[in-house]
């Protein structure tokens, strides 16, 4: 069978169960004959989950790995807290190594290569303007705007953070036949109850 290129996007979330010495990373990762750096024609899309503590909600963003390296990518966000409302972001040669919190990673689906553009160099980028048909897709969904009432329960029209904004995401790449409907399930099921975590944040979280 002819292999092309293969490139991985995960759901990344940090377990407070586990004890883990700080910058240790724990992943979990779907049983995928072609793991890795091997050769396919699509890319696995991963949505990360990463808990700031237990009484915070989680942080949502998807990763779209690199040709050579499955930890280094683009990190596609929507970054921001309810009271000051969202922007999108991409982190362009984003070194999941680099990352302090624990995190978990899960793949969500594949996606053709034709719809991805990766970033020369290595040096870490960070901008708002779209590169390839993901990123695209991304900019097509408007990052939620400044809450108003963040302290009641989240939802998908109103009241949204970037758990919504990553669910809208994630379905809108499905619409537009990027990712098979499954993806949809995956992600919904790591996303916190509406009323987890309400309340001031801090800058920069979900």
């Amino acid at each position: 069978m002819t292999i092309g290129l293969e490139e991985r996007i995960a759901l990344v979330c940090r377990s407070l169960l586990t004890e883990v010495s700080p910058g240790k990373v724990l992943t979990r990762r779907s049983v995928h004959p072609h793991h890795g750096l091997t050769l396919m024609k699509s890319r696995d899309e991963t949505n990360i989950r990463q808990e700031i503590s237990a009484y915070q909600r989680a942080r949502f963003r998807i990763f779209i790995p690199s040709v050579t390296d499955q930890d280094v990518g683009t990190l596609i966000h929507a970054v921001g807290a309810p009271m000051a409302g969202y922007k999108l972001e991409f982190k362009r040669n984003y070194s999941l190594k680099d990352t302090q919190q624990q995190y978990t990673r899960y793949d969500i689906g594949q996606l053709d290569s034709q719809y991805i553009e990766d970033s020369p160099g290595g040096a870490l980028i960070r901008d708002s303007v779209p590169k390839g048909a993901v990123e695209v897709a991304a900019s097509q969904i408007p990052p939620p705007g400044i809450s108003q009432n963040f302290l009641a329960p989240v939802n998908d029209t109103t009241n949204k953070r970037c758990q919504e904004w990553t669910m809208e995401y994630t379905r809108h790449l499905v619409h537009l036949g990027y990712l098979d409907a499954e993806a949809i399930q995956l992600v919904q099921s790591k996303r916190d109850p509406a009323t987890h975590g309400i309340g001031l944040q801090p800058l920069g979280r979900g």
